[in-house]
């Protein structure tokens, strides 16, 4: 475990988020993943994919851009030439294969795999990313014939579950951040004041603490709203008696955590201080399962038992928390990466973080929900981002 000397400074700007070593260690663990699955080259697509390999990060991944893993060479970024720039000065790797406004990139990327003898071989792909559209693979697919994809979306979920010394100081960096914009949210969050403006508190005073661009915009409802999934901000005045529900993120260099806080603007119903208190009480069983060589699906049946012993089963619509890490819009979660869930035999292990958020639906217009971002330790489980869980403002 690295000293927090050793640590890199963590207000640096426009500097590699890892050491040269850590990123070594990386490519290394991706291509024993690659030799395990017998893949010759790799192609990844989403921007977290990227970044977590490379450093490179741009606003701009809603256009084509790739890396290119074989197992001798340095990889390769495919990206747009306005981005050109940030690949010198913000990846490790600098090769590029670069395409112009006036070019179909997926063939781009063709040529590169063929400069780089994948003819005939078998080429991995980011099957599952949202950002290697279907005409983009075909136009792969037709340029290399003979060469057998493969979907290979899930190799970097064993390395990317275990957050390393440095990634854990950066989640935390987050967790100070968010935790100002909760303090100002929960002074907003007052009768005659509208939702937008509990939006712009939180905005303000999380960015003004240090965070970077969220992997998402806060959900933040009031009323009835509040029943409203993944809800944001639209300008609803709150009333007396109103409960308002926020669930945010705050973010350093794109590591994320997360938070969600359910506030009563009043006396309670005695159905909404029910469902609080089942979602504290879950929350802390969740917490206390937690520990290396537990199991996904142990964590979620130590909360889902406590909101079923409740009598509240019927509210509990989701999954009990996901894998938060690196965080590009639209989400800062990595469910995709790890998530807690029924049934799931995946084992916990020193070093994972997540998000666990038993949030129930006792009415059809009322969601009430306390959450907390979690750190796996040697010996159980820590709690990274917390706020007050009181229900009464």
């Amino acid at each position: 475990m690295l000293t927090a000397s050793q640590l890199l400074p963590l207000d640096a700007i426009d500097q590699l988020p890892f050491t040269p070593g850590e990123f070594d260690a990386r490519l290394a663990a991706c291509r024993r993943a690659m030799t395990e699955r017998g893949l010759d080259y790799l192609v990844l697509s989403s921007p977290e994919n990227i970044y977590y390999l490379s450093g490179f990060i741009t606003k701009g991944y809603y256009v084509f851009q790739a890396l290119v893993l074989t197992h001798t060479s340095d990889p390769i970024l495919v990206v747009r030439r306005y981005e050109q720039a940030n690949v010198e000065r913000l990846s490790y790797y600098r090769n590029a294969a670069i395409w112009q406004d006036t070019d179909v990139p997926a063939e781009v990327l063709a040529r590169a795999l063929v400069d780089l003898g994948a003819l005939g071989k078998t080429v991995g792909v980011d099957a599952n990313s949202m950002f290697l559209t279907v005409n983009a693979y075909e136009t792969l697919r037709a340029a290399l014939p003979g060469t057998n994809f493969v979907n290979a979306s899930t190799i970097l979920e064993r390395c990317r579950a275990i957050k390393s010394p440095q990634e854990i100081a950066y989640i935390r960096r987050a967790a100070e951040t968010l935790s100002a914009g909760f303090k100002a949210a929960h002074e907003a969050a007052r009768p005659g004041r509208t939702e937008n403006d509990v939006a712009a508190a939180f905005h303000h005073a999380a960015i003004s603490a240090g965070s970077e661009y969220m992997g998402s915009a806060p959900y933040i409802a009031s009323g009835p709203r509040t029943a409203l999934p993944h809800a944001t901000w639209a300008g609803r005045c709150i009333e007396k008696g109103d409960l308002v529900i926020v669930e945010g993120s705050g973010n350093w260099k794109r590591y994320s955590a997360a938070l969600m806080r359910t506030w009563c603007l009043g006396k309670p119903s005695d159905s909404v201080r029910r469902a609080a208190d089942t979602s504290k009480a879950a929350l802390a069983a969740a917490i206390a399962a937690m520990r290396p060589g537990v199991t996904s699906g142990e964590v979620d049946a130590a909360c889902r038992g406590t909101v079923a012993r409740a009598g509240l089963a019927h509210a509990f619509l989701n999954r009990t928390g996901y894998s938060v890490g690196v965080g590009i819009c639209p989400g800062w979660g990595e469910g995709w990466v790890m998530d807690l869930k029924d049934g799931d035999p995946r084992v916990l292990h020193p070093g994972m973080v997540f998000h666990i958020v038993p949030v129930l639906f006792p009415e059809p217009n009322i969601s009430v929900g306390f959450s907390a971002t979690v750190l796996v330790t040697e010996t159980g489980a820590e709690i990274v981002s917390d706020y007050s869980r009181e229900l009464e403002c």
